[in-house]
């Protein structure tokens, strides 16, 4: 996977807190981390982002 932040090597590492595990991608290179719930939240934004230009125009 390519980091989308600078194009490193992206490697999938386990997180841990007192009662969550969970994995996420994180970049090698700059230390950008990815998990689900982030990536969802990017997609949501850029949707929104695309109507409020289209709806703008």
């Amino acid at each position: 996977m390519e980091c989308p932040k600078c194009k490193g090597l992206m490697m999938l590492e386990r997180f841990s807190d007192f009662f969550l595990i969970f994995y996420a991608w994180k970049c090698i290179n700059c230390g950008a981390i990815i998990d689900r719930t982030i990536s969802q939240n990017r997609r949501k934004s850029l949707a929104a982002r695309e109507q409020q230009t289209v709806a703008a125009r």
